[in-house]
């Protein structure tokens, strides 16, 4: 890739999914509410709601949108030293798409000051649509998400996407990190 030394590659990457472990909490939650495991084979290829009863559908996606819930997600292993990393080489956006559960707006800016303290909150986009990104790469575990983008998408590997086969796919933040030592 060819560019001028006044202009950095620039990397979009969603929170839930990618950096924030966002299934590890529901998981948690579903557990406590309901006294039982969803395991990892009954999510493997669908989105969680899809794996319960249906007359718990409408609770498990309800937490999104509770006040804290989204606050105290566990950070996903190595996103904070890889991205701390490629932040030194690349201009890094952490981009969510927040108005899916506006609720949690607040709880997801303190979550990036906390666990991506080396951004600064204008590296934060929160957005209803990530058509409108201008990056050259975006790192989504939504397919979704990178069929609208028009830069160089890039799957993170999520229990829902596990049979995507449209995209790039990376399966965790080493091969993240492998991807992009390859991209001067």
């Amino acid at each position: 890739m060819d560019r001028d030394r006044k202009s950095r590659i620039t990397i979009a990457v969603d929170l839930d999914e990618v950096t924030a472990d966002t299934v590890s909490k529901r998981l948690v939650r579903y557990r406590a509410d309901y006294g039982v495991e969803l395991s990892q084979e009954e999510i493997r290829g669908k989105q969680i709601r899809d794996a319960v009863p249906l007359e718990r559908k409408e609770a498990v996606e309800a937490c999104l949108d509770e006040p804290g819930f989204s606050r105290d997600i566990p950070v996903m292993p190595d996103a904070q030293r890889v991205l701390q990393s490629l932040s030194t080489r690349f201009d890094i956006f952490v981009a969510t798409s927040a108005m899916d559960h506006p609720v949690s707006l607040y709880d997801r800016y303190l979550w990036l000051q906390e666990y991506l303290p080396f951004l600064t909150d204008r590296s934060y986009v929160f957005c209803g649509s990530k058509r409108i990104l201008k990056a050259d790469f975006l790192i989504d575990d939504n397919p979704r998400n990178l069929e609208m983008f028009s830069g160089t998408g890039i799957l993170f590997t999520a229990h829902h996407n596990i049979y995507e086969r449209r995209f790039t796919r990376v399966n965790d933040w080493e091969e993240v990190a492998a991807y992009f030592e390859r991209v001067r």
